[in-house]
């Protein structure tokens, strides 16, 4: 444990903090924690230095605390949010926090505070503890008691649109957008409006080439992947491989690239060499996203979905699309065959749904070519371009448009079927070798970088699959 500072350390206010950011810096978290709290303890300076380091101070005690007490370091988000309540990076922060803290096993800690971070965590326990009536009053009393705090609209707008209460849910979403924006701006739940937009005119697709293989016709599947040259260099030769070695599918292969470079290219040409040219489909687009900014990868993501209804069309075939940092650990087929009688297959996450963008998935998507799969890519390919053409590239705009058209979307005739995959169809650990053997667990259908929170550089590392973890541990 790393040694407590005693108080005759640094004397003035900004030594405690270069002191403090000195010790987080170094990992040495107990002391850099001991020294941010003396930040805070001390007597108030109302200038601006103060102010600075009061925020700075509450900034590093969440990042420090949120996986010890989230709870805690959410009054910290709060508390500098409140500070600077216009700052985009703190307000997201503390939108988060609000989001996940609170557990089923936390009630009891929660109870009887009547503080925001206190109300509304026990709002979220509650909920997941299946007492939803309780985290309603929870949540409404934080609106009364801290009106200012519009996070908590948001947390009341998901729980509403858990129980179908779709109209009020999307008032709260629209109520949110107007205070803070983030992800509620582009999170509609009311069926008049998903019909509004079914109602308009044909939403604009993409530009870009197309290129098919002269072996690609005759596949009964197409796997179909898309991502920009950073991912195309970081995934796409993983993702690729394992596709054709582990997947067990007869399939063509369809690339979305998105402002190719040379090195993409040259990627493509490789993969093309190593598994056979006439199997790949090769979509290139160009388009200039410096108007988006860092927002540029939301345009990434969704992009897919913008021509998907387009391809489904052309292809005539079943499709399977997925996120391009993931790759395949198994035979597919049982997972494939699971989905077969739907329109679609996607993953939830039930643990999740506090988030209505949570409860689809946009990583692993089954696609039948069906009118039901039709109608429900032509609404979502709406619902995106709607939140796009407004200058909305919020993250997470795909998974917010996919719960909206699956909740509203078909509230007045017969929904597509779908096909909910369990969250476990991920692998949550891999182990590789210096040779690039790896071992993933003996259930999963894929490694996913994003879903378990893995390493994004280590995608490379892995050449050829050895077996499962647990051969690993029997040998040992």
């Amino acid at each position: 444990m790393s040694p407590i500072p005693s108080p005759a350390a640094p004397a003035d206010l900004q030594s405690d903090l270069d002191a403090a950011r000195e010790a987080e810096h170094a990992g040495r978290h107990d002391a850099a924690t001991a020294l941010y709290r003396r930040v805070l303890n001390r007597p108030p300076n109302r200038g601006a230095e103060g102010a600075g380091a009061e925020a700075a101070a509450h900034d590093a005690l969440a990042r420090l605390l949120v996986g010890q007490d989230m709870a805690e370091a959410a009054g910290h988000a709060l508390a500098s949010w409140r500070l600077t309540p216009a700052d985009p990076t703190r307000r997201s922060n503390l939108w988060q926090l609000l989001t996940h803290l609170g557990e089923a096993g936390d009630v009891a800690r929660f109870q009887g505070r009547d503080d925001c971070v206190g109300l509304v965590a026990l709002g979220n326990a509650l909920r997941r503890d299946g007492q939803a009536l309780r985290a309603e009053r929870a949540y409404r009393q934080a609106l009364e008691r801290f009106p200012e705090v519009s996070f908590t609209l948001s947390r009341l707008a998901c729980l509403c649109a858990e129980q179908n209460r779709l109209e009020e849910a999307d008032a709260l979403f629209l109520q949110a957008a107007e205070r803070h924006g983030g992800r509620d701006a582009v999170t509609r739940t009311a069926p008049a409006f998903l019909t509004w937009l079914r109602e308009g005119p044909a939403p604009a697709g993409i530009r870009a080439t197309l290129a098919e293989g002269t072996e690609s016709a005759g596949r009964p599947l197409v796997v179909y992947a898309s991502c920009d040259a950073v991912y195309a260099r970081k995934f796409l030769p993983t993702m690729v491989r394992s596709i054709v070695e582990d997947s067990g599918l007869d399939c063509a292969i369809a690339l979305h690239l998105i402002n190719p470079d040379a090195e993409t290219e040259a990627t493509v040409a490789s993969l093309s060499a190593a598994h056979g040219a006439g199997r790949f489909i090769v979509l290139r687009e160009t388009i200039d996203l410096t108007p988006l900014g860092d927002n540029a990868k939301t345009y990434y993501a969704c992009s897919r979905f913008l021509v998907l209804p387009d391809l489904l069309a052309r292809w005539k075939r079943p499709v399977l699309m997925l996120d391009v940092d993931l790759m395949a650990i198994r035979d597919l087929t049982p997972l494939l065959a699971a989905s077969a009688h739907s329109d679609l297959g996607m993953m939830s996450h039930a643990l999740k749904r506090l988030d209505i963008w949570s409860l689809l998935y946009a990583d692993v998507l089954h696609i039948r070519p069906t009118m039901g799969a039709l109608r429900f890519l032509d609404l979502t390919r709406r619902y995106i371009r709607h939140h796009l053409d407004r200058g909305l590239p919020v993250w997470f705009l795909d998974q917010a448009a996919l719960a909206a058209v699956h909740l509203a979307g078909f509230t007045t005739e017969a929904a597509p079927r779908l096909t909910v995959y369990p969250a476990d169809i991920h692998s949550s650990t891999v182990m590789v070798d210096g040779e690039g053997r790896y071992w993933t667990d003996d259930s999963a259908y894929f490694y996913s970088v994003r879903a378990t929170g893995g390493g994004q550089h280590a995608m490379h590392r892995l050449k050829r699959r050895a077996g499962t973890t647990a051969d690993v541990q029997r040998r040992g």
